[in-house]
């Protein structure tokens, strides 16, 4: 679940906020499955949008860049020995990448569906090394990524 809010800066380029929550629980599975706790992503991502064809088209397709942050919240919970755990919550940058459709049926009130892709840096672990005879040597990592994508729709007015 999520809101946006945008205004045009002029006919097609668009301006705004997006907030993105996913509730999720974390579960440790084997031969059995025990849930651990609660999860909670938020992102923030300021963005700019492309909104295609006239200002006052039925269908207008758009295409948005972001950034902004993830948060990964904390997970609570109970360890085998009955003492309390925290993970203890950790924000990163993250950039956001979407592409959807506005349709107005009416005038001014319309719809919004789009896809987005949220990838968020999380670590980087030594690969090994890379030699070169004109740069020298250096570490090379290995990036991990988290990927969300999301589907979204909502209502759009404009004036």
């Amino acid at each position: 679940m999520g809101f946006g809010v945008g205004v045009n800066a002029s006919d097609n380029a668009e301006v705004g906020f997006l907030f993105g929550q996913q509730l999720r629980t974390v579960e440790i599975s084997g031969t059995n499955t025990r849930d651990v706790g609660d999860l909670t992503v938020n992102s923030y991502h300021g963005y700019f949008a492309y909104n295609a064809g006239r200002a006052d088209a039925r269908v207008r397709p758009y295409f948005l860049i972001g950034l902004g942050a993830t948060n990964f919240g904390g997970v609570s919970f109970t360890r085998a020995n009955g003492a309390p755990g925290d993970t203890g919550s950790e924000i990163q940058f993250s950039t956001t990448w979407g592409a959807g459709v506005k349709v107005f049926p009416a005038p001014n009130v319309g719809v919004r569906f789009g896809v987005q892709w949220i990838p968020t840096h999380i670590k980087t672990d030594s690969e090994g090394w890379w030699c070169d005879p004109y740069w020298g040597c250096y570490v090379v990592g290995d990036p991990q990524y988290s990927n969300q994508f999301q589907f979204n729709g909502g209502v759009t007015f404009r004036f």
